[in-house]
């Protein structure tokens, strides 16, 4: 029986929260997804939590629905968050080597970069990724691992993603309720850059925008490995509601129509009106849609709004002139109609429309921008921990605050 490795994923989005259950095995190198549930995010707004107990059934719901396709239980998983009080620098740490023959080891390499963390951070922030981007040995500039290595002086440029300490003890109390046990909380900036970016363009240099419902991250990479982290507060969901305003009609047959223009637009042929008919909506529409109305007149203002916000957090950053490779464009704001021309109109860069990449399972939902940075989680969890131990997926036994919780949200609905 090969041995094989279950990874869990659970991605806090704006619209969204998913889980997602991996399967790797080891001898051969694949992975297979054995279960995936995407659930509204109620008691979320942009990513942050306004409602305790409603973000909390959102995750439950959304965990047991992946229980269920699995066959069994949950008890740990890799989160990933993005939200606007995220925020990123760049510090560098210096040490001296502690060996008396000069030689790196892994001590030196924590040291530095315990030496990197020491910036003043804003009150209420909290560092949740040192990621070392280069180190510099006695001078020597660019080396990437120098453990070995003959030296004198160690020094590290690192990339620092903080986030707001409430928020996160507030997302680690909704776990905790439920008895999941959070290995890894991760920027999913990065964690979607694992199965939307090659390794050609972070290392040539690249800008990763993920459109979500509310936000849009925006994360840079250069030479390999991130620079700039920044998360922007529109998102798709934006151009929904001008949909919905526009057309006078719910949100629900607005997102509908806003998912069907693409192929709309791509079989139409001269005719301009379509009926609304068309478009499965939940209400009996007679009326005719105006493609010129709804696309240019709607759709197109709203997103050159968002990346011309882009563009401006891109120049601001000052890596404007280090991402040849241009832009690669994920997340479900992606799937918009004329996305593609509206961005090449706004941001002089080029850019290319990613999806996860194609893997084992239950894969027809989820080959869309919109679950990249959920399929991400899995392979960060697999780079996280590579030679983790293999084997079964027995159950185990889940937290005493988790009895409680699921207890509590049973007999709930029976109080008077």
């Amino acid at each position: 029986m090969p041995h094989s490795k279950i990874i869990n994923g659970i991605d806090i989005g704006s619209s969204k929260v998913t889980t997602i259950v991996g399967q790797y095995f080891e001898d051969e190198d694949r992975f297979n997804i054995i279960a995936v549930s995407a659930v509204p995010s109620l008691g979320f707004r942009k990513g942050q939590i306004i409602n305790l107990d409603q973000a909390t059934q959102t995750i439950i719901q959304s965990v047991e629905a992946a229980e269920r396709m699995a066959g069994f239980q949950i008890n740990n998983a890799i989160v990933s968050l993005a939200a606007p009080h995220i925020q990123s620098l760049n510090s560098q740490g210096v040490v001296a080597i502690s060996n008396p023959n000069s030689e790196i080891s892994p001590t030196d390499i924590d040291r530095v970069i315990e030496a990197a963390k020491a910036i003043s951070i804003p009150v209420g922030k909290e560092i949740i990724h040192v990621i070392p981007r280069k180190f510099t040995v006695d001078g020597q500039e660019g080396v990437i691992d120098p453990i070995g290595m003959t030296g004198i002086r160690l020094e590290v440029e690192a990339h620092i993603i903080i986030a707001s300490t409430p928020a996160l003890k507030n997302l680690y109390k909704c776990f905790e309720e439920i008895g999941i046990n959070v290995q890894s909380l991760v920027y999913s900036g990065l964690s979607t850059a694992l199965s939307a970016l090659t390794e050609t363009e972070k290392e040539l240099g690249v800008a990763l925008v993920d459109i979500g419902g509310s936000y849009t991250t925006l994360t840079i990479f250069n030479e390999g490995s991130p620079c700039y982290s920044f998360v922007i507060p529109i998102g798709a969901t934006n151009v929904t509601n001008d949909l919905a305003i526009g057309l006078r009609l719910s949100l629900e047959d607005a997102e509908k129509i806003k998912l069907k223009l693409v192929k709309i637009i791509e079989n139409k042929k001269f005719e301009d009106e379509v009926d609304m008919s068309q478009f499965g909506l939940a209400t009996d529409d007679k009326r005719k849609l105006s493609l010129q109305t709804a696309v240019s007149g709607i759709i197109k203002p709203r997103l050159e709004e968002i990346f011309a916000l882009i563009n401006n957090e891109i120049v601001n950053s000052g890596f404007e002139s280090t991402i040849p490779a241009g832009i690669v464009l994920t997340g479900g704001g992606a799937l918009t109609v004329n996305v593609k021309e509206i961005s090449s109109n706004v941001i002089p860069l080029p850019l290319r429309i990613s999806t996860p990449p194609k893997i084992g399972g239950l894969v027809d939902d989820i080959l869309n921008p919109a679950y990249s940075s959920s399929v991400g989680l899995l392979m960060y969890g697999l780079k996280q921990n590579p030679k983790a131990s293999f084997g079964s997926t027995k159950k185990s036994k889940i937290s005493l605050n988790g009895i409680i919780g699921k207890f509590k949200n049973l007999i709930e609905p029976l109080l008077p």
